[in-house]
Parts: C-alpha cells; sequence; structure tokens
C-alpha cells in the first residue's frame, strides 16, 4: 500500500510540476511582451512576473525531490549532503515557495495603496520601491530556509533526504515560526487589506457615476478580484501542510514522510499550479494571448 502512495505521489508531483512550469512559464513570456500585453497596470505586471517566476522554481526543484527519488542512486557522505541541501532536499523549492506567498503580501499590499485613492498617482509604488519590496521578499524567504541548508542530510537507510537538527526542539521551534511567518501573519494580513479593498470598491464607492466606475472602479476591481482568488487558493493548498509540519515534530515523528504529509507537499505545489489557471480564468486579455501564444501567432 505504501509503495502504491508513493507512486500515486511521484505522479501526482510529475503532472502537476509539468503543469506548474508550463503555465508560468507561459505567464512570464506574455507579461514579458508589454506592447501586446500590460496586465492591467506596470506594477501588477512586475509583482505577477515575480510571482510566476517563484511559481515556476517551485516546480523545477519538486522533480527532484518528488518525482525522481528512487530513480537514481543517490550519492552519500558529503557529496550526498552537498546535494540534498541545494537540489535533492527541496530546499530551493520551499524557498520559492515562501517567496510565492510573500509575493502575494506585497500584492495586497500594493491593491491597497491604489484603491486607497483612485485619482491619484502618488499612491503607486515607484520602480524603486517596488524592486525593492520583491528583493526584500526573496531575502525574507532566503533567510527563513536558511536552517534547512544547514540541517538536511541524506539517510542511508531511508535513501531520502532528511532534517538532522542537533536539538529535538529546535523543529519544534521552526514549524511553529514557519506556520506565523508563512500562514498565520499572510492571511490575516491579506484578509485585513482585502476586506478595506473590498469596502473601498464595492461598498463605498457603489454610488459613483457611472463614467467613474468604468474608468477606476471595474479594471480595479477585476485584478483585486483575481488577488483574492490567489489568496483564498494559497489559503487552503499551504495550511494543512504548516500544520502537518508541527504535528510532526510535537506529537509524532512518524507523521513526517507519512503518506498524510506527503500529499499535504502535493497541495502548495498545486498552489503553484492553480495560479496561471486563475490569471486565465479571471482575465479575457489574458486568454486571448493564451490562445495567440498556443497558436504561434
Amino acid at each position: 500500500m505504501s509503495a502504491e502512495n508513493d507512486i500515486a505521489v511521484q505522479v501526482a508531483f510529475l503532472i502537476l510540476s509539468v503543469m506548474d512550469f508550463v503555465g508560468n512559464s507561459l505567464v512570464c513570456l506574455i507579461i514579458l511582451q508589454r506592447k501586446r500585453f500590460r496586465f492591467r497596470r506596470l506594477t501588477l505586471d512586475f509583482l505577477f512576473l515575480n510571482l510566476a517566476i517563484a511559481d515556476a522554481l517551485v516546480a523545477v526543484f519538486a522533480i527532484p525531490r518528488y518525482v525522481l527519488h528512487g530513480l537514481f542512486l543517490h550519492p552519500t557522505g558529503f557529496i550526498g549532503d552537498l546535494l540534498c541541501r541545494f537540489v535533492t532536499g527541496g530546499n530551493i523549492m520551499w524557498t520559492a515557495g515562501a517567496a510565492s506567498v510573500f509575493s502575494l503580501v506585497t500584492i495586497a499590499f500594493e491593491r491597497s495603496r491604489v484603491i486607497s485613492k483612485p485619482y491619484s498617482l502618488i499612491h503607486s509604488l515607484s520602480k524603486t520601491k517596488l524592486r525593492g519590496l520583491v528583493m526584500i521578499s526573496w531575502t525574507f524567504a532566503l533567510l527563513l530556509n536558511l536552517p534547512l541548508f544547514f540541517v538536511m542530510s541524506f539517510d542511508e537507510k531511508t535513501q531520502f533526504c532528511i532534517e538532522n537538527w542537533s536539538y529535538a526542539i529546535l523543529p519544534k521551534l521552526y514549524g511553529i515560526l514557519w506556520l506565523t511567518v508563512v500562514g498565520v501573519l499572510p492571511v490575516g494580513f491579506m484578509i485585513t487589506l482585502y476586506s478595506k479593498v473590498v469596502y473601498q470598491l464595492w461598498m463605498k464607492n457603489s454610488r459613483a457615476s457611472q463614467r467613474n466606475r468604468e474608468v477606476f472602479f471595474i479594471p480595479r476591481r477585476k485584478a483585486t478580484k483575481m488577488a483574492i482568488t490567489l489568496t483564498i487558493i494559497y489559503s487552503f493548498c499551504w495550511l494543512p501542510n504548516l500544520v502537518l509540519y508541527i504535528v510532526a515534530f510535537q506529537v509524532s515523528d512518524s507523521v513526517y514522510g507519512s503518506p498524510l504529509y506527503k500529499w499535504s507537499v502535493v497541495l502548495t505545489c498545486l498552489n503553484s499550479t492553480a495560479n496561471p489557471f486563475v490569471y486565465t480564468l479571471q482575465s479575457q486579455r489574458f486568454r486571448e494571448y493564451i490562445k495567440r501564444a498556443l497558436t504561434c501567432m
């Protein structure tokens, strides 16, 4: 039964990783063609491009961790540990995943600034500030995952890369840190910001003139709906894994690497895979350029 489950997990990761990489690569291609497609505004161009890059990296580094496992002879010793920390252990996958989460927070922050004063360009982020926020999100994601680059090692018994912590208390604290920084705080922050945005766009400005609604509010409503949808999908896909990671080190070690835990990781990969489909379903213009790209027009 365990072997069958492992095969099912591998197949799921393979399908999701391929869809993830192809979909997000297509998103990057379309966004970079600014003369053809601006994705509502330049600021969102940059933020969604950063999100797509992070999601594509999740796919790339999920493959050696969860798809190719058992299909090749993994080196042991120092080389094996080094390979675990940078390729087969999934550390870069989790770094990219955290960067994807922080990108969603940045998008929520950008939406809040734009919607607060829709008639003014003062609140739009400058290129310098925008690049700074993106760099901070990646730096913070790397710092959050930095301990894994020291504790991940290859276990010859299980033939798998595992976390080898020096003290039992450390993974417990680390799990709480991940749940707080990647789960509770981002979700709470985005719920707060989008609540204000929804109030501004759907409640407070309901009495605006028809022209103002068409020019300012309707386009922003569509972009905001997309961002809120991405946040909901993220919450559904990430929270189970964050909770199980804590359970694994607080309650029972058997949870880590169990079928349930592996499927929770599949959900995190599903989050990165789903994002391009959200763009496609929410944006008519995006659907048009997807068709052009696929037909080589």
